[in-house]
């Protein structure tokens, strides 16, 4: 195990330092504090400016006319660190309203809602005198707000001088008043961003993350090294399981520079065959091939080692116009055999049945023929195309073969009343094709469902004896156990190995 370097351990701290740091200023100012700020402030413009205007509104309170109005709304809240009770207020809050008298006070808005009935209770509520407005003593938590909503009218409202006050105060000012023991009230400024000390923090902890993923990407870019091997290498084999392997490859590529990986997809008995070839002919070390399979490699090739990878799931499908959604295996049995030549003798539609098998060199078709038909599947070819008998008219059965997954699948789709088997991945995202449970049961990537769905293989991974250490053969096939590998096969609905390779009873186990 590789323990991080100075450097990195040195960032990590200073991460770690920044974040407590900031979360001190933001959550804990220590202090008990209660801020305000003026929302709104303005006069209601009731009366219209030209006297000989043929609308003349007023602004009445209980009968009484009020000339000069204006309303004024207010916001209380709690922004410290610290509950406040009412014993914290040595002095209560007041508001003054400099030049204005006040008319009514309203909550417009609380929380808790509970506040409204401790600020406007009868004796003990808001109270106003003139100008200035007194504010009983509630407890306000963290957090917690009210607003006041103020009517006034002016002071003077024989229209006489609302010059600066001999106090200093200007006409139409908010003061407010009080004093807490531990604390303080304050005017909040609106904030349409964060705080100052909060944008520095944020600055150093950007630059600390930017370092720290430096050096991180850096100890990554040295771990990648170790598996990494340059030069070429060709995966061949199973058609059922190149798509993953393409993308494993690709990922194997995008690590390490200078390594090229071909898959191609001759299916299983053909890419062990090519690899069995290719080694006979290679120098000492080996050649750069290795081998997918669906099955076991047959015992004639003695040189090649072969390696348990992953579980593939595979299906039965048709062609969505059979009208058909499950067989028992005696119904494909009866398929395949030709006791069934029609869809109406298993319960679907009036169609002709039509098979698309796989050539004598896939893997997929042996699993099919040992975990389904138990025995072979019926070698005559009756068809060049499944769409007639144009091969053998004396056939009882319709039946043509293809040479891998993605031509099965393009059949099937095509030809009315066609029936095949597939990878079950591939098989949900190809059009007009629809797969078929199986006595019942559909296919289960976990290990507990596929005891009880009789039609998967496991996936060998095949070199022609040990690959040299070192060797792009030999880092690949390590590769195959990271948990990069290990998630791709799990989004194509495989079960990886290298999870199973403990679990007793596992197919993955040798």
């Amino acid at each position: 195990m590789n323990l991080p370097d100075t450097e990195t351990l040195l960032a990590a701290a200073g991460l770690v330092a920044t974040a407590a740091l900031w979360a001190v200023e933001r959550f804990l100012p220590g202090r008990k504090r209660i801020g305000y700020r003026v929302q709104m402030d303005t006069r209601i413009g009731m009366n219209p400016r030209d006297a000989h205007s043929l609308v003349q509104l007023r602004l009445l309170r209980r009968d009484q006319e009020i000339t000069d109005a204006t309303l004024a709304l207010l916001r209380f809240e709690n922004d410290g660190g610290k509950d406040i009770v009412r014993q914290d207020y040595q002095e209560p809050l007041t508001v003054e309203f400099t030049g204005r008298t006040v008319i009514g006070v309203e909550v417009p808005d609380a929380n808790p809602p509970d506040l409204v009935g401790m600020l406007t209770r009868n004796g003990g509520g808001l109270r106003h005198s003139g100008g200035r407005l007194a504010i009983p003593k509630v407890p306000l938590n963290k957090r917690n707000h009210f607003k006041l909503l103020v009517l006034l009218s002016a002071e003077d409202e024989g229209g006489g001088s609302r010059d600066e006050g001999a106090d200093g105060r200007r006409p139409g000012e908010v003061v407010v008043g009080g004093f807490i023991s531990g604390g303080r009230i304050r005017r909040n400024t609106q904030r349409w961003g964060p705080r100052k000390p909060s944008l520095a923090l944020g600055g150093v902890c950007i630059i600390l993350v930017g370092l720290l993923g430096g050096l991180l990407l850096n100890g990554s870019a040295e771990a990648a090294r170790g598996e990494c091997a340059t030069g070429r290498l060709t995966v061949d084999g199973s058609s059922a399981f190149a798509p993953p392997m393409r993308e494993i490859a690709r990922q194997y590529a995008a690590r390490c520079r200078g390594a090229g990986i071909e898959v191609a997809e001759s299916g299983s008995l053909s890419g062990l065959g090519r690899l069995d070839r290719a080694g006979r002919a290679a120098p000492a070390g080996g050649p750069a091939f290795l081998a997918v399979s669906d099955v076991a490699a047959p015992p004639v090739y003695r040189k090649l080692e072969g390696r348990r990878v992953g579980i593939i799931l595979l299906g039965l499908v048709v062609n969505e116009q059979t009208g058909v959604d499950n067989l028992t295996s005696a119904q494909v049995r009866g398929i395949y055999n030709g006791r069934y030549t029609n869809w109406e003798q298993v319960g679907g539609n009036d169609l002709p049945v039509r098979i698309v098998g796989r050539d004598a060199a896939s893997g997929t078709r042996r699993a099919f023929e040992t975990s389904v038909l138990r025995g072979s599947e019926p070698g005559t070819v009756s068809s060049y195309d499944c769409s007639g008998k144009d091969r053998d008219a004396t056939a009882r059965v319709t039946r043509c073969e293809v040479n891998s997954t993605t031509s099965l699948l393009d059949t099937v789709g095509r030809v009315p009343g066609a029936i095949g088997y597939a990878e079950v991945y591939a098989a949900a995202k190809h059009p007009r094709v629809s797969g078929i449970r199986l006595n019942g049961r559909e296919p289960d990537i976990e290990w507990s469902g596929q005891r009880t769905y009789p039609f998967w293989t496991v996936e060998y991974l095949y070199a022609y004896g040990q690959p040299a250490d070192g060797s792009l053969a030999a880092k690949f096939r390590a590769f195959m156990d990271s948990d990069t590998a290990k998630n791709i096969l799990r989004k194509y609905k495989h079960v990886p190995c290298a999870d199973q390779a403990n679990v007793p009873g596992s197919a993955c186990r040798p």
